[in-house]
């Protein structure tokens, strides 16, 4: 019975979708605004596999990835080790929290003219982008799941006598892990718009650059496979780390 429900839900959440499509169609036909700015569904597939057949979107594509997986990697280290040294030591909380805090309240792209002074406008200028908002999205995450832990956790492991490092592998960590795991998955959705974001600033590659190209002149169809392409693989990515989640986590019960 799980599948047919699952099945059915899967049908009901495509009706929204559908109705736009058919809206869009519509409204092309209708020419409710110029052909220049709204293109017709139509002339954006066949764009779609014009870019995929020659291989560009693919390139770009991967371009992105690449950076995406650099800057969460980069970011995702920091953010878990600030998080659970913040979570574990008042004294780092004290001393260091607030400046986190504070830092945390400047948006992303207000670091983007000190970080084009800093590292230019290459490579390492997008992967410590990417990085930022994740360390954010982790640290905030692996914090308040250490300090969400239950303090009777503790006293139990305390009262069989755990070391440090095994109260906080076999106790802490695994209590803190559904917060954590919610963070990863945040900040890859994070990573993956930080991304886009910084090719549009500056990249001579990526998902990001190819919908500037289609701006700069004027094919819009070329703009709208790429927005389109950002939500698919978005949607996707984040599916895949909510099945991973359950899998990990796989040991908990949801009453």
């Amino acid at each position: 019975m799980r599948w047919r429900e699952k099945i059915k839900d899967a049908g009901l959440a495509m009706i929204l979708p559908v109705l736009l499509v058919m809206l869009w169609i519509y409204a092309a036909e209708k020419e409710w605004c110029p052909p220049q700015l709204l293109v017709p569904p139509q002339q954006v597939m066949a764009t779609f596999i014009d870019l995929f057949k020659t291989g560009e979107l693919t390139g770009h594509l991967q371009a992105s990835f690449l950076r995406v997986v650099e800057g969460f990697a980069a970011g995702a280290a920091a953010g878990l080790s600030l998080g659970v040294l913040l979570g574990l030591s008042r004294r780092a909380d004290t001393y260091m929290g607030p400046l986190f805090h504070g830092m945390r309240q400047v948006p992303i792209m207000g670091w983007v003219p000190i970080f084009m002074v800093w590292f230019g406008i290459g490579e390492v200028f997008k992967i410590v982008f990417i990085a930022l908002g994740v360390f954010y999205i982790l640290t905030i995450n692996t914090y308040e799941g250490i300090r969400g832990v239950p303090q009777v956790y503790v006293e139990v492991a305390r009262v069989f006598e755990y070391s440090r490092c095994r109260l906080l592998w076999r106790v802490i960590l695994p209590a803190a892990s559904p917060s954590i795991f919610t963070g990863i998955r945040f900040a890859l959705g994070m990573a993956w718009m930080s991304v886009v974001g910084a090719e549009l600033i500056a990249s001579e590659t990526g998902i990001g650059y190819m919908m500037t190209w289609g701006r700069q002149l004027f094919q819009i169809d070329v703009v709208m496979v790429g927005i389109l392409v950002i939500g698919f693989v978005g949607l996707v990515m984040d599916a895949g780390m909510g099945l991973l989640e359950k899998y990990v986590l796989r040991w908990r019960r949801v009453y």
